[in-house]
């Protein structure tokens, strides 16, 4: 919206100077000075605000022989775990991650929010009552037990 409104001003600035004394060289330098300060502000918050909601989330999963357990880890940069939701559902394990960030000055007040979502199918043989995660580093653990495997129960039937 501004800067349908801005262009229009401009050229009808620019034209008046151009053509006529009417504003005065002092008021066209001020216009393209004050012009120029709050678009440099303009564009140093948007940089701001892209570089303030974006987060870096990287995993990986393996499964570990020495725990017997499923391992998820997720890197994430700019969260807390506050932040972060795991969930199982179905044969699925859903892990969720969102931040909002508002920042107020006297003058303007912004908000900007950033999210990622992971899901990961489960295989048969994990325990989902006994899953575990933890946070530490900027890096979430996620610990999946594998359950013990019973040996075939061999029962002889006789017969009548």
């Amino acid at each position: 919206m501004m800067n349908k409104l801005l262009l229009p001003i401009l050229l009808i600035s620019s034209t008046i100077s151009a053509h006529s004394d009417f504003f005065g060289h002092d008021f066209n330098h001020n216009f393209w000075r004050d012009f120029e300060q709050q678009f440099r502000q303009f564009d140093d918050r948007i940089k701001q605000i892209q570089n303030a909601s974006n987060f870096v989330s990287q995993s990986r999963n393996y499964f570990d022989n020495q725990t017997n357990n499923y391992i998820i880890q997720i890197k994430v940069n700019g969260l807390n775990k506050e932040n972060l939701d795991i969930s199982t559902n179905n044969g699925r394990i859903f892990i969720k991650g969102s931040i909002q960030k508002v920042q107020s000055t006297d003058q303007r007040s912004s908000t900007s929010s950033s999210s990622f979502f992971q899901s990961f199918t489960l295989p048969d043989d994990v325990d989902t009552d006994n899953i575990n995660a933890s946070f530490s580093d900027n890096i979430l653990n996620i610990s999946i037990p594998k359950l013990k495997q019973l040996e075939p129960k061999i029962q002889k039937i006789t017969i009548q």
